[in-house]
């Protein structure tokens, strides 16, 4: 093989919670001109009704809905079958060097009992998705995305003869997906910001809207909590959460009003908004994060008064954001808006 070394560009998105969120967002976030179509959406959340039901355990018990990035102008995604490359002769390794030559990042599970850098290295078999995005053949290593051992959202390297066997052994874990994914930046691209669509958008999210009713021609609709309704939701299923010490839930809704308040700063940029309102989201983006670490100590001491202050936190933190989101709602003027796009 040729000798060589390429890397790809990444930008680290605000959305890191859930991989198969960020993994996409790392290639199209690194234009501008993506921003718009970035900003147009992920606002709507959803959470199980039942965290401990069936439903919730074949998912994610809270996430954002409706980001298809197979729709996304701004990403040309390939998705293959796991066996297309297992029985293809080159093999994982050539597979990924030709993928990354043509621009592409390769978000793919792994058995990561060989993936060095991570918490169950040479000790369980576990599956997991990493996204490559470079390699080295000089030292032979790949060079990785994801969660480390530290559970820090890093770069790492994985020795070519390791990222071999991580892919080959898949079958000693659970859960794993057969998809890899292919992403690489549409240069040809094209979304202008659609500032009424962001208007619904979070008027559909204040009134709780069940947005899964609109996709049941090619998909089931959720029973599930959507908008701000959440907030209930999670109050009601947080002692199932903390005493599985899953703060997942915890930190996409943190993550939502970061993402939140960055939009709105983005409008202001734009003159949607008053400048005046473009740190107005911040209170609550520092509660939802102060809450988040407040429920990562509840859950490794027990303590039920931390309990209870976290369940009285998210109630304010639910009655803070109605009240600025109603503001920034009724700011969008629809006399500004309509001349967007």
């Amino acid at each position: 093989m040729d000798l060589g070394i390429k890397e790809l560009e990444l930008s680290i998105p605000p959305l890191v919670g859930y991989q198969y969120l960020a993994y996409p967002l790392c290639t199209v976030l690194t234009r501008n001109e993506a921003l718009p179509w970035f900003y147009s959406n992920f606002i709507h959340l959803y959470c199980h009704q039942d965290i401990d039901g069936e439903g919730a355990s074949r998912s994610v018990p809270m996430t954002f809905y409706g980001e298809d990035f197979i729709r996304c102008p701004w990403l040309i995604t390939q998705k293959l079958e796991r066996e297309y490359v297992l029985d293809s002769s080159p093999g994982i390794t050539e597979f990924l060097r030709n993928s990354i030559r043509s621009n592409y990042t390769v978000s793919l599970y792994v058995n990561e009992f060989y993936i060095p850098r991570r918490r169950v290295y040479q000790q369980t078999h576990y599956a997991h998705d990493i996204l490559v995005y470079g390699y080295d053949d000089t030292r032979r290593t790949f060079l990785v995305l994801g969660y480390d051992e530290e559970m820090q959202f890093q770069k790492t390297v994985v020795p070519y003869h390791e990222m071999e066997q991580g892919f080959q052994n898949l079958e000693w874990t659970d859960n794993y997906k057969e998809q890899i994914y292919l992403y690489k930046f549409n240069k040809t691209g094209s979304y202008r910001l659609d500032a009424a669509f962001i208007k619904e958008s979070l008027e559909e999210y204040m009134a709780g809207s069940n947005i899964s009713l609109r996709d049941r021609g090619t998909a089931d609709p959720l029973e599930a909590a959507f908008g701000i309704n959440v907030y209930e939701a999670l109050i009601r299923n947080m002692p199932v959460l903390v005493r599985k010490r899953d703060i997942r839930p915890i930190h996409i809704l943190w993550e939502h009003k970061k993402l939140m308040g960055l939009r709105i700063h983005y409008l202001c940029n734009q003159g949607l908004l008053s400048p005046d309102l473009a740190d107005c989201f911040r209170p609550v983006e520092e509660q939802a994060y102060a809450l988040r670490h407040l429920l990562m100590k509840y859950a490794l001491t027990g303590d039920d008064t931390l309990l209870k202050q976290g369940l009285g936190e998210m109630t304010h933190i639910m009655e803070s954001e109605k009240r600025i989101l109603g503001t920034v709602i009724t700011a969008l003027d629809p006399r500004v808006v309509s001349r967007y796009p």
